[in-house]
Formats: C-alpha cells, sequence, structure tokens
C-alpha cells in the first residue's frame, strides 16, 4: 500500500526524498543534510522566532525591573514628598502593565499594535522614536567611550587634544613667506 505524503500532519514537510521530517528536526539539523528550500526557511524561521521570543521576554524583564526600581523610589519619597510619590507609583503600574503585555503578546501583535498607534498619533509616534533614537545613541556613546578607556587603560587621557590648548598653535617646521 503507497504512503500519500501530501496528508503530513501540521509542522512537517516531506523531504526530496519522500520521507516526512519535523519542523524541529529541520530545525535541530540547521536545515540541511536533504532538507528542500521551504524545510530550510521553516528552520530558520523557527530559530529566529525563539530567538526574538526569548529577547522579547529580557526586554520585558528588564522593563518589569525598571517598574521595581521606581516603586522603590516610591516609597523612599513618600515621606518627603506624597504627590511625587503619587506620580512615581503610576509611572511604576504603567510599565508593570506594559511589561505583562510584552510577556503575553506574540512578536506580530506587538508590531501590529505600534502600526496602529502609529496612525492613530503620528505626532507622539515621531517624537517617540526621536528620544528612542537619542537614548540608543548616547547608550551606544557611552558604550564606545568605555571601550575606548578600558582599551587604553591608564594611559588615556580624558583630556580633549582639540580642546585643551590655550592661545593658538604653534607650529614646527617652515610655513613659507606668507602669513596664514
Amino acid at each position: 500500500m503507497p504512503t500519500n505524503y501530501d496528508n503530513k500532519p501540521n509542522g512537517s514537510a516531506k523531504t526530496g526524498n519522500g520521507t516526512v521530517r519535523s519542523n524541529a528536526e529541520i530545525a535541530a539539523n540547521g536545515g540541511v543534510s536533504g532538507a528542500t528550500p521551504s524545510e530550510v526557511l521553516g528552520g530558520v524561521k523557527q530559530r529566529v522566532a525563539s530567538r526574538v521570543d526569548e529577547r522579547k521576554n529580557r526586554a520585558a524583564d528588564g522593563l518589569g525591573g525598571i517598574a521595581d526600581v521606581f516603586r522603590n523610589a516610591s516609597n523612599e519619597l513618600r515621606n518627603e514628598n506624597e504627590t511625587l510619590a503619587s506620580y512615581v507609583d503610576m509611572a511604576s503600574d504603567q510599565m508593570k502593565r506594559i511589561a505583562d503585555q510584552i510577556r503575553q503578546k506574540g512578536v506580530a501583535d506587538i508590531i501590529d499594535d505600534v502600526h496602529v498607534f502609529a496612525r492613530r498619533r503620528p505626532a507622539l509616534f515621531i517624537g517617540g522614536a526621536f528620544l528612542v533614537g537619542l537614548g540608543i545613541g548616547r547608550f551606544l556613546k557611552s558604550s564606545a567611550d568605555r571601550s575606548t578607556m578600558r582599551d587604553y587603560g591608564d594611559n588615556f587621557s580624558s583630556v580633549d587634544p582639540m580642546t585643551a590648548g590655550t592661545g593658538s598653535p604653534s607650529y614646527s617646521g617652515d610655513l613659507g613667506e606668507g602669513s596664514y
């Protein structure tokens, strides 16, 4: 009795030699070893989705950690300024809600939410994107500064050679007869 591979179960693919392999097997093998292009693509998609999901959960954990820091700051601030402490509490609660939503939603849902928000409130979206860009730029700059200082060790000077001098620069050597 011949086997009909067209009725394969969901989450599997038929290889070039007619055998049916699950997407997990394809992903585990890196999508190679006699795999068709669709199998390779399926394996790559599965690995990318897994990594994106892992990063998404890390981001949610980080945001939850920031919310905890805000909550602790609010508790310490409560004795000095109740009004300010209540605003910090509200910010902490909002960050917790966002972190929970990030954990619960899939990446495609999050992207759809961002698209909807951008269509409804384009000015806020552009302003937020600008602020995020500035934050990322400052983070990258500070990371580069730290790695530069680590590379040079104690020999690294924090003095900027372009602004450190006083008066006009002096040049050694013959520049010619004319004044510049």
